[in-house]
């Protein structure tokens, strides 16, 4: 008997093992992607990126494409916009701040509401960097701030790194997100 139910309980995990390796390899990020066209010259390959057979360069740049948004791009969630311009790392510091850094990224964010409700802008952006989770940082001139409908608003946000400002993601994740979606900016500092 002993052994039927740890049969049963293995086949059981089997399964749901199963059904979360099936999600995973679907769309299971929830990112809303810039759209791509193809133009002329240029032909999808097997994995969906598009090739210019004629440029080498535009081959490597593909094959390198992360997928996420750049800084510049805009990604919207459920009618807010965040369009992260520019990152940099500063020198500011806030004397009453607990957390020790190696360095504090700024980000400049801007938001734009084109829904009917209020929305807090600022408290929605997660960093990352080498794939550890960046602190926000206490600023004076960093957001948050709450963005009226039809309003729209550019701001900093800071973050406090530990490490070397290394393969950074900058995730947007609203609040109020209904449908648990989320846009992954690629942050280079230059």
């Amino acid at each position: 008997m002993k052994k039927l139910i740890l049969l049963a309980v293995l086949a059981f995990a089997a399964l749901m093992l199963a059904a979360c390796s099936d999600n995973a390899e679907q769309d299971n990020t929830g990112i809303e992607e810039p759209a791509e066209s193809t133009s002329a010259g240029e032909e999808d390959d097997d994995n969906g990126l598009e090739i210019d057979e004629t440029d080498e360069e535009a081959v490597e740049s593909a094959e390198t494409d992360s997928g996420n948004y750049q800084l510049g791009d805009s990604g919207e969630i459920d009618g807010i916009t965040v369009t992260i311009s520019d990152a940099f790392m500063t020198d500011e510091r806030n004397d009453t701040s607990i957390i020790d850094v190696s360095g504090v990224l700024v980000l400049e964010v801007t938001y734009e509401n084109r829904t009917e409700e209020i929305f807090p802008a600022g408290r929605d952006i997660t960093m990352e960097a080498s794939g550890e989770h960046a602190r926000t940082y206490d600023l004076e001139s960093a957001l948050p701030a709450d963005v009226g409908p039809g309003e729209s608003i550019t701001g900093q946000m800071a973050y406090g790194l530990v490490s070397k400002p290394e393969n950074m993601i900058a995730v947007f994740e609203p609040l109020m997100n209904t449908d648990g979606a989320k846009a992954i900016f690629d942050i280079e500092v230059e």
